[in-house]
């Protein structure tokens, strides 16, 4: 896995990991990618606070994905999973430590951001990301997982991410407050990309 990262970064390109153990993240960790993707669902880090530290203190940030740990409902209400299969009851067990790891490393002080693991519409992914984030996390938590924290996973934090000179004006406009309620973030009413209104619901 280090030489992987080393061989990315000769070349100037991103190196991104996905592990779903908490070994899996400490290894990663000691490649050192641009960001982890996946939040270790495997492997229990209240029990292991030197871990947790180690990952915190790498300052790699982790991008979220705790939807696939939630079955996507279809219109027929049938539990599927990120593959548009039906959802793996006996193979993923282990996903209700996922949402603790995430509190637990939030806690510590990772920048933890918006990101997805499906194959789902845009806007059913992000619904299914909110409902899961919604267990451990409040809606101002939400607010920052899905702005700055979520550029700085996508590696563009220079760019996106908070409202600042020398940023680019990308901007929603969502009808409610994503700070009392984020189901308010799937509400959206106006849609600006660099300065220009692209869409407005009237």
């Amino acid at each position: 896995l280090k030489v992987v990262v080393e061989e990315g970064h000769k070349r100037n390109l991103p190196v991104i990991t996905h592990a779903v153990t908490v070994i899996d993240t400490l290894a990663a960790v000691e490649a050192r990618p641009d960001v982890l993707v996946h939040t270790p669902h495997i492997g229990r880090l209240e029990e292991d606070p030197a871990a947790l530290e180690k990952i915190v203190r790498s300052g790699i940030p982790m991008t979220t994905t705790l939807a696939i740990f939630l079955p996507h409902f279809d219109q027929n209400n049938e539990p599927l999973f990120r593959d548009r299969l039906p959802f793996p009851w006996e193979t993923i067990s282990s996903a209700g430590q996922g949402p603790v790891n995430a509190r637990l490393l939030w806690n510590a002080g990772i920048s933890y951001g918006y990101g997805t693991d499906t194959s789902w519409h845009p806007r059913e992914t992000l619904r299914d990301e909110l409902r899961a984030l919604n267990l451990t996390f409040s809606p101002r938590d939400i607010v920052r997982i899905m702005g700055l924290n979520a550029a700085r996973s996508a590696l563009k934090d220079k760019e996106l991410g908070s409202l600042e000179p020398g940023k680019l004006a990308d901007i929603v406009i969502v009808n409610g407050n994503p700070n009392e309620d984020s189901a308010a973030l799937l509400n959206v009413m106006t849609t600006i990309k660099g300065g220009v209104v692209m869409v407005e619901k009237r």
